[in-house]
């Protein structure tokens, strides 16, 4: 015959203080609401967001959030069947190219509200103007940035030096950083089996030389290119087409543009932090450098890339879902996860002595400078993420320029009657 355990009051107790906290821990973690939180990234990445979202779990005891890590292949296109689906986690991450669309379909919680109560970590004027794009509009905020990348261009200096080339800091610092002293460097790139740079293959890239010229690729809500932006797109196709520059559409398979800088077969590739950590690591010499202007002047708008967190309008727990995207995106989460020599540029004040401290490229401060005059995605110098399709379809209309060689003007005529036939789809 079994013995049953029979336990009076005094029992109990003893039994409960035997266990200590354990039993304390257990009814805490069922008094916690419990959200997800998805994103996609490489191993490196989903470390550092691990990061973050351990933070707020020790930071306080109302909430539990779990991460879930999401492959990068067709990761936008899975969130939005599953944001429509009511499958989706309560916060998502969302990339720059799809925001408009969730925003439009109202998948996407507002957050403008919450971001002014105290349950806040964060308030909507701690972000800089320029990082905002598609995810703010004047009925409200859609997207809190998580952090930001600004375009600059790589370069070695030991490469320039070894050429007998003057290194472009003592040009930009001189106001001669223009495109005709670019053009010297990739020139001699060239005849020493170099591409001088490479030139990635979305469109937006094209328009930091667009910006650097002055030039303009909206009137409003229509597509097109003034004379100066016309001149930024001949500028680019030309020294595609002469070879000193190298079309990164065309790169073979696993030969991206890291790997060509990393080996010394490019002087020049355009890109955001995300590049810096793996080249420092690995002992590569780079530095950061703006994009040249044709009249040398300094800091011209340049990209700002940038992802956001949002809250699924169908969770059940909103409000918490938005304290941790407040959390996550403001200053203790980009602390947590920008830290040291790292993979972003913060989106929130009070930050920037981090980043100059790790003096890692020794030019840093031109990442943050860029940030302060760059422009994000759905900003109205850049609209082409306000219309879903728009990207794709002007971007192969220019590479019949960049790799079949077709006319230049032509090809910008043609691209902006197709962003007219896109722009009337979406209204």
């Amino acid at each position: 015959m079994k013995k049953e355990l029979v336990l009076g009051m005094a029992g109990v107790m003893a039994f409960t203080t035997l266990l200590g906290t354990n039993v304390v821990t257990a009814k805490a973690d069922e008094d916690k609401v419990e959200i997800t939180y998805t994103s996609r990234g490489n191993a490196d990445e989903i470390k550092v967001y691990q990061q973050a979202v351990d933070a707020f779990n020790e930071a306080q005891d109302k909430v539990h959030v779990t991460f879930e890590a999401s492959p990068s292949d067709g990761y936008s296109q899975q969130l939005i069947t599953q944001l429509a689906g009511g499958t989706a986690a309560d916060v998502i991450f969302v990339e720059d190219t799809v925001m408009s669309q969730l925003v439009k379909n109202g998948t996407i919680a507002n957050m403008k509200d919450f971001l002014a109560t105290d349950d806040s970590y964060v308030k909507e004027d701690d972000f800089g103007e320029g990082v905002w794009g598609a995810a703010r509009n004047d009925e409200g905020v859609y997207g809190l940035s998580v952090d930001c990348n600004p375009v600059v261009l790589y370069y070695s200096p030991k490469m320039m030096a070894d050429l007998g080339l003057e290194d472009p800091q003592s040009l930009f610092e001189k106001g001669e950083w223009t495109w005709d002293n670019f053009d010297k460097i990739c020139d001699t790139l060239k005849e020493n089996g170099k591409s001088g740079m490479i030139q990635s293959g979305d469109n937006i890239r094209l328009y930091n030389w667009v910006f650097a010229n002055d030039g303009t690729v909206w009137q409003g809500d229509e597509y097109k290119f003034d004379d100066k932006a016309k001149e930024a797109f001949q500028y680019v196709c030309d020294r595609i087409n002469d070879g000193r520059f190298v079309y990164g559409g065309t790169l073979p398979d696993g030969q991206g543009e890291d790997a060509m800088f990393m080996s010394g077969q490019t002087g020049f590739i355009a890109a955001g932090r995300w590049l810096t950590k793996t080249f420092y690591e690995e002992g590569i010499d780079f530095d950061y450098i703006p994009y040249p202007t044709k009249d040398g002047s300094q800091y011209k708008p340049a990209q700002v890339c940038c992802g956001y967190l949002s809250v699924n309008a169908k969770s059940e727990h909103v409000k918490e879902a938005m304290e941790f995207v407040s959390f996550y995106c403001g200053t203790k989460g980009q602390e947590a996860r920008i830290t040291g020599v790292g993979t972003s540029v913060p989106s929130v004040t009070g930050l920037d002595d981090m980043m100059l401290e790790s003096n890692v490229p020794t030019d840093v401060k031109h990442i943050l400078e860029v940030r302060s005059t760059g422009w994000a995605l759905g900003d109205d110098c850049a609209k082409d993420g306000l219309y879903p399709g728009l990207m794709d379809a002007t971007k192969a209309i220019f590479e019949e320029a960049y790799v079949n060689g077709a006319d230049a003007e032509k090809t910008l005529i043609k691209a902006e009657e197709k962003a007219a036939e896109v722009i009337t789809e979406n209204q």
